[in-house]
């Protein structure tokens, strides 16, 4: 069985043994990050009308946007969306090749396999994350609208969302494994592999590579700050810099990080599977 040093290390070489698929990969994100700064500037426009409204009724300050930018707002959020579903897909297989031990990256022959993939990533991670939502706004609703218990129930929320998210790992690896929707809600399959691997070394694991997948984050978002700061002298327009600091980050550091931690989550599958 790996150790975790080992895991992390194979999980951050891993992407470096094909580079080009990488920064093909990481174009997704930068278009996202493009398309996010649109939707950006158009909710700024929104905001500004509704500003300029203040008396009116929300129908009547939704009627007054003006036509073009409300269907360029609903382009973007579309494009945003399918754009992610894209990215998903290449991540799930990602995971994919970690739990059959492949070494190269995935390539990008089958978009509609993508685009299926990506949307029972999506749907998983939805599904595991709604449940932590719900409660917090019920619970918004009812306790810390009449007791004051705010408090209590961003606590209580926040421990449900971390537990639900160390299940979600193992969940998404269970339905990659076998293609099937169904095995990322086999809680007891799921559960038996975690306690194969052992609880505390699951957790410990996980924890393990969140600290370092932050410690990256911040080193490579100190160098971004420097580096938009030099831009910003040099180019002395806001949005011109934020197009290519958006581009630089979506190219190298996004699929980078990302495709670091789905292949760890593969690597977990297998110790938790692996026998003794």
């Amino acid at each position: 069985m790996a150790s975790m040093t080992d895991l992390v290390s194979e999980g951050l070489k891993y992407p470096f043994n094909d580079p080009k698929r990488l920064v093909s990969f990481g174009v997704l994100f930068a278009l996202l990050n493009l398309v996010s700064l649109g939707i950006t500037e158009k909710s700024v426009d929104i905001v500004r009308v509704f500003g300029n409204t203040s008396g009116n009724s929300f129908i009547l300050k939704i009627s007054q946007l003006p036509a073009t930018d409300t269907y360029v707002f609903a382009l973007l959020g579309v494009l945003s969306f399918i754009i992610i579903l894209l990215i998903m897909g290449y991540l799930y297989s990602v995971i994919k090749f970690s739990i059959e031990r492949k070494s190269e990256l995935p390539g990008f022959d089958d978009v509609l396999r993508l685009l299926i993939n990506g949307a029972k990533y999506f749907i998983v991670t939805l599904a595991y994350n709604i449940i932590p939502v719900i409660v917090f706004l019920v619970g918004m609703y009812t306790v810390g609208l009449y007791y004051n218990g705010d408090y209590l129930i961003v606590i209580l929320t926040s421990i449900l969302f971390i537990i639900c998210n160390f299940l979600l790992i193992m969940a998404l690896a269970n339905m990659i494994a076998t293609d099937k929707l169904s095995d990322a809600f086999a809680f007891k399959d799921i559960t038996g592999k975690i306690s194969n691997l052992g609880w505390v070394k699951y957790i410990g694991i996980i924890i393990f590579i969140l600290i370092v997948y932050m410690i990256i984050t911040v080193a490579l978002g100190l160098v971004m700050t420097l580096l938009t700061a030099a831009l910003a002298i040099a180019v002395n327009n806001a949005m011109i810099v934020s197009a290519i600091i958006a581009i630089i980050e979506g190219l190298f550091i996004s699929p980078y990080l990302s495709v670091f931690f789905s292949r760890a989550m593969g690597s977990i599958y297998n110790e938790a599977r692996s026998p003794e």
